[in-house]
C-alpha cells in the first residue's frame, strides 16, 4: 500500500519547503507535490508524519570501519594518527557479522541509511570470509554498504626510511617489529576476492551493497596496485576510495619521494578521475584543488576523527567553492564516541568556516548536501539514486523531531524556513531523529529499532570482548614521534596551506 509521507517543512537540497509531500510505493519515491494533492490521488494511502516532524533525504556516511565500538573503548587512546595505528593490531576482535550488524544499527538511529565500509582484517588470512560476514551484518541491520576490502603492499611500519626507524629502538624492541609485517595477502589474491565479490554481491538494481576497491592509503601502495585497482573499478563501473593526505607526514613523503605533491603524482599515473573517493584529505596542496574539481574526484570529510587523531583541519569550504564532491564521514571516531551524525554535520559546518572576512563560506545548505545527495555520490556513484526526494528516487528518508529542533526558547513562529537548515545543524541531535525509513520500510519508529534488538547484538558483543596484552607496538610511541620529528624539520618549501 502507498505511503504518503508529510511534515510542517520539508528538507531538499539543505532548502526548507513547506507543504511538500511525497508518497512511496515499495522500495521508490512514486509521486511528490502537495499534501492535499497526494491525499487525493493516493485516498487509500497510509500516511505519516505531521506538523510535528521535518522531512529530509537519509544521511551517507561517507567514510567508516564499522568497528561496533570506537577504539578508546577498544584500548586505544587517541594520538597522531601514526603512533595510534600501531595500537591497532592489539585491539579486542570482534566478530565482523556482530560488529557490522552493531555498527549499522548505531548509524540507523541517527539518520543514516548507507555507509562506506572500509573494512579492518581480523586476520587477513581470514579476510575473504570477513568480508562476507560484514556484509551479512549490513544486510541483516537493514542498511546499505560499499564495501571496502583493504590491501597495502609496502610503507607497513612507518612511511619511508624503515632502517632509520628500526636503529632507534632498543635491540628487544627491533627484533619484535623488525620482521613484522602483519600482512599475507598477495595482491593476486586481493583482486581474486574483489572479483568473487563482485559476481556474488555488488548489487546495481537495489543498491543494497556496492563492492568497491580499496588500496588502503597513498603511501601504503605501490604506483602498480593503485593503477590496477582503479582499472579493476573503471571495467566494472564501480569507485575507488582509498585514504589520502591525512596527517602532514603523508603530505611530506610525497614531496621526499617524487618531488611533488600526491594529487600531482596520481594525476601522472592516471590516478584521478570521477571514480575515485578520497578519505580525509587534510594536507592537500592549494594547488591541488582545482585538479581535483576538473576531474571529478570525491573527498570524504571525516572532521571528528582528524581532531582526535591531531591531524589537522583540512581547507572543506575551499573545495567546496572550487566544486570538489566533498561529503562527510564519521570514520567509526567521533568527537563524542556515539556516532552521531547530525553532530558531525555541525562540526563539520562550525569549522569549516574559518577566521578572517576573506576566507570561503561553507553554507548550511552545503553541508546538508555534504550529508545528503554529494555523500551518496561520492560513495556509491552519481548514478544512484540516494540522498534527495524525488520522484524515482529510492525511499530513504528521515522525519526529525521539529519541536525538539524549535526549542522551548524560539518564538512560536520561527524558525523561520530560510534559517531552518541553520537551526537543524545547530540544534539537532540523533535523538531528534524519530523515524527511518531504508527502501520503503520503516527500520526506526519513535527512535527504536523495529526489527532487531540492539541490546540483545550489544550484550553479545560484550560476551565475546577479550582483551589481549599490550604488544610490542604500545612502546613505540616515543620512538615513532622522534622519527617523524625529523620530517619536520627538513625544509619543504613547496609544501602549502
Amino acid at each position: 500500500m502507498p505511503t504518503i509521507i508529510h511534515g510542517r517543512y520539508t528538507l531538499r537540497d539543505g532548502v526548507a519547503l513547506e507543504d511538500l509531500a511525497i508518497c512511496v510505493d515499495g522500495e521508490y519515491i512514486v509521486d511528490a507535490g502537495a499534501l492535499s494533492e497526494l491525499v487525493a490521488r493516493y485516498p487509500d494511502a497510509d500516511r505519516v508524519g505531521g506538523d510535528n516532524y521535518i522531512l529530509a533525504p537519509a544521511f551517507t556516511n561517507a567514510h567508516d570501519h564499522g568497528r561496533a565500538l570506537g577504539t578508546l573503548a577498544l584500548g586505544a587512546p587517541d594520538s597522531f594518527l601514526e603512533v595510534w595505528l600501531s595500537y591497532l593490531g592489539h585491539l579486542p576482535s570482534i566478530p565482523p557479522y556482530l560488529a557490522a550488524m552493531y555498527s549499522g544499527l548505531q548509524l540507523l538511529q541517527s539518520g543514516v541509511t548507507a555507509v562506506a565500509h572500509s573494512h579492518n582484517p581480523n586476520s587477513w588470512s581470514a579476510v575473504a570470509a570477513e568480508l562476507r560476514e560484514s556484509l551479512r551484518g549490513y544486510a541483516d541491520a537493514g542498511i546499505r554498504v560499499a564495501m571496502h576490502p583493504p590491501i597495502v603492499d609496502q610503507n607497513q611500519l612507518v612511511y619511508a626510511e624503515r632502517q632509520r626507524l628500526l636503529e632507534m629502538l632498543p635491540s628487544d624492541l627491533r627484533g619484535a617489529v623488525g620482521d613484522a609485517n602483519g600482512i599475507d595477502l598477495s595482491v593476486d589474491d586481493y583482486f581474486a576476492i574483489l572479483d568473487d565479490l563482485y559476481d556474488s554481491a555488488h548489487d546495481c538494481e537495489r543498491h543494497r551493497a556496492h563492492i568497491q576497491a580499496s588500496p588502503a592509503g597513498g603511501q601504503w601502495c605501490s604506483d602498480e596496485l593503485i593503477i590496477r585497482a582503479c582499472e579493476w573499478a573503471r571495467r566494472r563501473h564501480t569507485r575507488v576510495q582509498m585514504h589520502m593526505l591525512e596527517t602532514r607526514y603523508q603530505q611530506i613523503y610525497a614531496h621526499k619521494t617524487w618531488g611533488k605533491s600526491f594529487i600531482r603524482h596520481l594525476e601522472d599515473i592516471g590516478a584521478l578521475g570521477d571514480w575515485l573517493t578520497l578519505a580525509h584529505m587534510v594536507w592537500v596542496d592549494d594547488d591541488d584543488i582545482e585538479l581535483l574539481a576538473e576531474r571529478g574526484v570525491g573527498v570524504a570529510h571525516n572532521i571528528s576523527s582528524n581532531l582526535r587523531l591531531r591531524s589537522g583541519l583540512a581547507p572543506v569550504a575551499r573545495m567546496v567553492a572550487a566544486g570538489v564532491r566533498v561529503g562527510i564521514g564519521l570514520d567509526g571516531h567521533t568527537l563524542d564516541d556515539d556516532q552521531d551524525f547530525l553532530r558531525e554535520m555541525r562540526l563539520a559546518w562550525t569549522i569549516g568556516n574559518m577566521s578572517g572576512m576573506a576566507a570561503a563560506d561553507l553554507s548550511a545548505e552545503a553541508v546538508w548536501q555534504m550529508g545528503t545527495d554529494v555523500a551518496a555520490a561520492v560513495t556509491f556513484g552519481a548514478d544512484v539514486p540516494l540522498g534527495r526526494l524525488e520522484v524515482g528516487g529510492l525511499a530513504d528518508l528521515i522525519l526529525l523531531d521539529f519541536e525538539a529542533v524549535k526549542g522551548k526558547w524560539t518564538p512560536v513562529d520561527y524558525p523561520p524556513r530560510e534559517l531552518l537548515s541553520q537551526f537543524l545543524l545547530r540544534r539537532a541531535r540523533r535523538d531528534t531523529v524519530r523515524h527511518v525509513m531504508v527502501g520503503g520500510a520503516w527500520l526506526v519508529r519513535d527512535g527504536e529499532h523495529t526489527t532487531v534488538d540492539v541490546q540483545e547484538i550489544a550484550r553479545e558483543i560484550w560476551e565475546r570482548l577479550q582483551f589481549a596484552e599490550s604488544g610490542p607496538s604500545m612502546r613505540l610511541d616515543a620512538y615513532l614521534r622522534k622519527f617523524y620529528q625529523g620530517w619536520d624539520n627538513g625544509q619543504w618549501p613547496k609544501l602549502r596551506r
